[in-house]
């Protein structure tokens, strides 16, 4: 690694940082691009050439990370917070996420050897660090993927009306994800990642479009009725809490990013297909969620595409199928390539289409898809997965991680004396954004423990690797 610090030589006067400069948090450290080893970079002419994505085919890849089975909870979300707080919240943490997409893609133009937050893990604390954070990335991949599993039963209980045990469908969903998934790069996969938006975005739309065209909610009961809709509302504190997990667990994604920048052919337009994806993810979530909201009120399903009457549920559910497989998919990919590159990261295998690279690449994808079958079947109940998963890995992972690799990044200028107003102002807000995640994981733990819980008490949950129907 070739590296330079800006204490290395003096800078002119004119050359001195700016105080919008110190606010960003600049590059600690300048690194040579040739010597630096891009974990990635092909050795030699045979070798897999993984650095082809576009900007464009990051949006869609970041895009289809995002959108999906979040979208699927917004609506419940509302409904629970009101529809006043509930909106302020998609919007503001929406924009935190931003923020902390920023920060990770400076992180890792600071550390371009960054594949995963393993490495972030082993740049910050060393190898203990990048173990326990590897874990836990890995962890979340696979039950965002099993979480996707779940949905993809879901849709073909419905479209099958309970054809065949649940348990079979789940199976199904998963064959179907491990061959898609075992496409090595994400140039290849970029096209699901496109099935996958045409998919699910349309779906979300004819069943918000039937919703509001309907003269009553199609799950209200004969005679009068009242949707509740409120302005706000007031919740318990875990209900409270369980539907902020799930508006987290929408935008989620942040961690899988590492691994698209490192297969862009100029990670520099990372920003650019990040700030248009987040663009387009917050306006979505806003829209969709108000919409199906003010139309249904409390009849709203989680997740939502029950929500329309049985014609208008199987056809949703029909045109999303492959929205819900897409994203089992690419967080089943993203979970078996950090296997890959952990077992062979340094060795010629990586790269190199070898038998052991293929053996390596085929075995994670198999194995990760194995595990998120029993994520899927453990944890059988939709809402309360999502919440989990958003409160153990995203508060993590979108919060804290975030804010801490920005102090990591700049925590020197401060002990050079880079003390603007500016400066300080965005290093206090790297520390609440540490506490803030904590905070969730701590709330939206046990505000998931607690829906589980009672959910189990009410007999509304099946138990494990039942065939049941799971269908709203």
């Amino acid at each position: 690694m070739s590296v330079k610090s800006f204490t290395d030589e003096k800078l002119p006067a004119s050359a001195q940082p700016s105080d919008v400069e110190l606010a960003i948090g600049p590059k600690v450290e300048i690194y040579d691009a040739e010597a630096e080893d891009e974990v990635f970079a092909p050795k030699g002419e045979h070798d897999v050439d993984y650095r082809q994505t576009g900007w464009i085919q990051a949006v869609v890849i970041l895009l289809k990370s995002q959108i999906g089975l979040g979208t699927l909870a917004l609506p419940s979300a509302l409904h629970t917070l009101g529809a006043v707080p509930g909106t302020i919240i998609i919007l503001g943490l929406g924009a935190i996420i931003t923020y902390s997409n920023y920060v990770l893609g400076k992180f890792r133009e600071n550390h371009p050897s960054c594949h995963s937050v393993g490495d972030v893990g082993e740049i910050m604390f060393g190898c203990i660090g990048r173990e326990v954070l590897g874990a836990a990335y890995w962890l979340f991949m696979t039950m965002i993927a099993g979480a996707g599993l779940l949905a993809a039963s879901i849709s073909l209980n419905t479209l099958s009306e309970n054809g065949a045990c649940t348990v079979v469908f789940v199976i199904v969903a998963t064959i179907v994800t491990a061959l898609c998934a075992s496409v090595r790069t994400f140039k290849q996969i970029s096209w699901i990642g496109w099935v996958g938006l045409v998919s699910i975005v349309p779906a979300v739309l004819i069943v918000t479009i039937a919703c509001g065209v309907a003269s009553r909610p199609p799950a209200a009961p004969e005679g009068p009725y009242d949707t509740q809709i409120r302005a706000t509302s007031n919740p318990t504190f875990p209900e409270a809490f369980l539907a902020i997990v799930n508006i987290l667990f929408a935008f989620a994604g942040t961690p899988a990013f590492f691994s698209v920048i490192a297969e862009m052919k100029n990670p520099k337009d990372y920003n650019k297909s990040m700030f248009t994806m987040q663009a387009l993810c917050t306006g979505f979530y806003t829209a969709i969620a108000l919409a199906l909201y003010l139309t249904v009120g409390q009849y709203i399903a989680s997740p939502a595409l029950g929500s329309a009457g049985p014609l208008i549920k199987k056809i949703g559910y029909g045109i999303a199928l492959p929205g819900l497989f897409v994203g089992a998919i690419i967080y089943t990919h993203l979970a078996a390539k950090y296997i890959f590159v952990r077992l062979l990261r340094g060795k010629r295998h990586l790269t190199e289409p070898t038998p052991v690279h293929w053996v390596t690449w085929v075995v994670s994808v198999v194995g990760c898809a194995v595990f998120s079958f029993v994520v899927a079947e453990v944890i059988p109940f939709f809402g309360s997965l999502l919440g989990l998963v958003g409160a153990l890995f995203g508060s993590l992972f979108c919060l804290s991680l975030c804010g801490a690799m920005w102090i990591y990044d700049n925590h020197a200028k401060y002990k050079r004396g880079a003390t603007t107003f500016r400066f300080k102002l965005t290093y206090l807000w790297n520390i609440l954004l540490i506490v803030l995640g904590f905070f969730m994981l701590v709330a939206g733990t046990y505000a998931s423990a607690d829906s589980i819980k009672t959910s189990f008490d009410k007999g509304e949950i099946g138990s494990p690797f039942s065939c049941a129907d799971n269908s709203n």
